[in-house]
């Protein structure tokens, strides 16, 4: 379901806050230059925003498994009184391209284009909120675009870029044996992509630049990305189970190059793993009180 279209019924007799459905716009558009240009929808109220939410999408799969619940949260911003907008960057979604010629740079380009059009409209203070790698990728622009962020929304961040296209690769290894095609490994799909060959991973085609662009992302020199709090989102399967090693690990790291993060645990399924769509009530709640 794209970020455009509402589930029927969605908002049929809600209230937010005493704000009925007809309060709540959603205006879809394109944004960029011809030849580029990536589709956006934004959620908001009728009044002035208090603030615009930037909506950094996950990849592949991930994406369409959660377009339901972003959507969800974006409309409960809107309630609050922001003004949230969702991004397809380039080459996914409603967007122009092919995902295989997708690059970090260009869809790093396509939240600052998204931001200035923004801010030319309404000039506001900015909050990023991401999702998977999405959430990696917003920690990525808030520490090397030089943009003023007001606070960051993580949701179930991808915290290391190497092993999150290991573990996309491992998808193709699996799916290959599947079939009982031709084996391959992860270094022997890296060498195809290095070698400039487009490669299909779960019905995605993808290219080596954006692969390797991803798995270059690294928290180090992320400084004081943001002059509010980074809310870090983090599933666990029971209320007061620890965190992993490595979010833990990724967590201080942001802490001791000068940010300050807030943690929120929440319990519920991993919606962006799942080919049925799921609730996540819990999180919806949680982020939903996280700004004033």
């Amino acid at each position: 379901m794209p970020f455009g279209k509402v589930r029927p019924g969605a908002l049929k007799n809600r209230k937010f806050d005493g704000m009925k459905k007809s309060d709540l716009k959603m205006l879809p558009r394109f944004m960029g230059d011809e030849g580029g240009k990536f589709f956006t929808v934004q959620f908001r109220c009728s009044e002035r925003p208090k603030a615009h939410i930037v909506f950094v999408p996950p990849f592949g799969e991930e994406m369409n498994r959660c377009r339901a619940l972003v959507a969800e949260q974006a409309r409960n911003f809107a309630a609050s009184g922001y003004a949230c907008t969702l991004i397809d960057f380039y080459g996914s979604g409603d967007s122009q391209g092919e995902l295989y010629d997708a690059s970090l740079q260009i869809w790093q380009e396509n939240i600052r284009r998204t931001i200035e059009e923004l801010q030319r409209e309404e000039s506001l203070p900015v909050v990023l909120w991401g999702l998977r790698l999405g959430a990696f990728i917003a920690l990525d622009f808030a520490a090397k675009s030089g943009v003023a962020i007001d606070s960051i929304v993580l949701w179930q961040p991808v915290v290391s870029g190497a092993r999150y296209v290991t573990q996309i690769l491992r998808q193709r290894v699996a799916a290959l044996a599947g079939k009982n095609l031709a084996p391959e490994t992860t270094a022997q799909i890296r060498e195809k992509l290095a070698a400039g060959e487009r490669v299909e991973i779960s019905g995605y085609t993808v290219g080596g630049v954006l692969m390797d662009d991803v798995e270059s992302l690294s928290l180090a020199g992320m400084t004081a990305l943001c002059s509010g709090k980074i809310h870090w989102l983090e599933n666990v399967s029971e209320p007061g189970e620890a965190l992993t090693g490595a979010t833990l690990k990724a967590i201080e790291q942001l802490k001791s190059l000068q940010n300050e993060v807030q943690v929120h645990p929440f319990t519920g399924p991993q919606v962006w793993q799942l080919h049925k769509r799921d609730a996540l009530p819990e999180l919806i709640s949680i982020t939903s009180s996280l700004l004033p």
